[in-house]
């Protein structure tokens, strides 16, 4: 946000500026991960997964809003990197103890606070 207010621009680029914004915005809120996303082709992007760990964990990991090259190279997404290989360990999990799509296991019978 502080690019247009760092270097003077015409009004145009101003107003373009704030539209690409809040079209990053949209993409980072939205929870969705699309896989035919343009912005999976740049590198160092993080997205909404990414985003949605931010909210979820706070000050404490993913400090970059939108581009995470700081957070590899300052070691702060390490969180983020354990997170996804548990995600993805889950259906290996469901599919050893037998879950069936609708049955209830013990990770949906938790009661949380």
């Amino acid at each position: 946000m502080a690019g247009p207010a760092i270097i003077p621009c015409h009004v145009t680029t101003l107003w373009l500026w704030f539209a690409m914004l809040q079209v990053i915005a949209i993409d980072l809120h939205s929870g969705f991960d699309f896989p035919f996303n343009p912005t999976n082709f740049i590198p160092f992007y993080g997205g909404a997964r990414h985003h949605d760990y931010h909210h979820r964990v706070g000050n404490q990991s993913n400090f970059a809003p939108t581009f995470t090259y700081c957070d590899y190279l300052y070691g702060t997404d390490k969180g983020y990197t354990y997170h996804n290989a548990s995600l993805e360990e889950l259906p290996k999990e469901m599919t050893e103890n037998n879950v069936d799509e609708g049955q209830s296991n013990h990770f949906n019978n938790r009661k949380f606070k």
